[in-house]
């Protein structure tokens, strides 16, 4: 049996270890989620489709980048075009900010057919999109620079859409908040009470 100034160093050390990992240095990545719906879209009219979407955007201030992961399903149709726009909950977008996602030709009228010269691609009804947004400190892609950016973001004022040929003011839409995650210091209490626990368990068993 270890004696119990021992188990307390370890305790200590591992505790400290995971505060360093998980310090404000090291926590360069913000996450926001959205589910996307017919309900939440007010331009053109609104929606009245039942097709859904979830959106996860992460923004990396250390390096710049707004990453963003989207999946759908039950479109009416083809899509060509999925925003990052601003604006908050219930009101339509002054085209601030606003990154197409899909990185597909803008024009739905067109989708699946001959141009003349070639196909026009764009997504199916059902599927999903990946895109790495990459700016710099000073670039806010129409906010006054990053951080703008980031706090437009943070206030829930940054929302996901979908547009189609029958709904081509947006089909589905989400407004995107923020993914809560532990704090550094609740983190450190589950740790000790696990290890405190265990040294318990193995005092008991001697």
């Amino acid at each position: 049996m270890q004696p119990l100034w021992i188990l307390a160093r370890t305790l200590a050390a591992i505790v400290f270890g995971a505060m360093s990992a998980f310090s404000p240095a090291h926590a360069s990545i913000i996450l926001f989620s959205t589910n996307l719906d017919a309900g939440q879209v007010v331009a053109g009219g609104g929606s009245t489709s039942t097709a859904t979407g979830f959106g996860e955007v992460a923004i990396d201030t250390t390096l710049f980048t707004i990453t963003s992961d989207l999946t759908w399903s039950g479109l009416s149709g083809p899509t060509d075009r999925a925003h990052l726009h601003n604006a908050p909950a219930g009101q339509v977008t002054d085209f601030i900010f606003a990154h197409e996602i899909l990185g597909l030709n803008p024009r739905t009228e067109l989708c699946g057919s001959w141009n003349g010269s070639l196909f026009i691609n764009c997504a199916p009804a059902t599927g999903s999109a990946h895109d790495v947004l990459q700016l710099s400190a000073t670039d806010g892609y129409g906010f006054p620079d990053f951080n703008s950016l980031v706090i437009a973001f943070s206030q829930r004022d940054i929302y996901l859409d979908m547009h189609t040929q029958l709904y081509p003011e947006g089909e589905i839409r989400g407004q995107l908040s923020e993914v809560a995650v532990p704090e550094p210091s609740t983190i450190s209490l589950l740790l000790c009470a696990c290890l405190v626990g265990a040294m318990f368990s193995r005092r008991r068993k001697h």
